[in-house]
């Protein structure tokens, strides 16, 4: 299988950007880190080639980040709003 995005630099400004070869489209990662660009560019790539797997992965993100996350409920949720905008 052929891979959607080429990752590459600009050397105006050292910016890491990709490419998508299906819309033509061209996207900054908004870094100059060759590492971090990298990652991001895989991530770009996997996301596009299993979304259902990369659902699963960011509900472990998130469940990692905040453990309270699966009980809370949307009345919670409207309680910090109404804080919120005292």
């Amino acid at each position: 299988m052929r891979q959607r995005f080429r990752l590459y630099r600009r050397k105006k400004g050292g910016r890491y950007y990709i490419h998508d070869d299906v819309t033509g489209k061209q996207e900054s990662l908004g870094t100059n880190d060759r590492a971090t660009a990298v990652r991001l560019f895989h991530s770009k790539s996997e996301a596009t080639k299993q979304p259902a797997v990369n659902l699963q992965i960011a509900r472990a993100y998130i469940a990692a980040s905040d453990p309270q996350i699966a009980t809370r409920n949307w009345q919670f949720v409207m309680e910090e709003m109404v804080k919120l905008k005292k």
